[in-house]
């Protein structure tokens, strides 16, 4: 599965969490917490498209999604992060 992100759908949380919510049909996803614990179990192999990160409305949100997508791809071999 291949998630696009850019400054759009990642504007604020407000925005993200609704638009992640629709790529899972079988998962309710109601947080950035609910994406994590997701991404933490689930097999399937994902990969986060990012773009234009630097043009993000809610600079401190996006800091955390990034984090959060570093943290998960770096502990789980199915989750890739590519920025460009």
């Amino acid at each position: 599965m291949l998630v696009l992100i850019d400054d759009i759908k990642l504007r604020t949380e407000r925005d993200f969490v609704p638009y992640v919510d629709t790529l899972f049909h079988n998962e309710s996803i109601n947080s950035l917490g609910d994406l994590t614990q997701l991404l933490l179990t689930t097999d399937e192999e994902i990969e986060f498209l990012v773009s234009d990160y630097d043009t993000i409305e809610d600079k401190e949100f996006a800091s955390k999604v990034m984090k959060m997508l570093i943290d998960v791809s770096s502990a789980r071999s199915n989750i890739k992060l590519t920025q460009m």
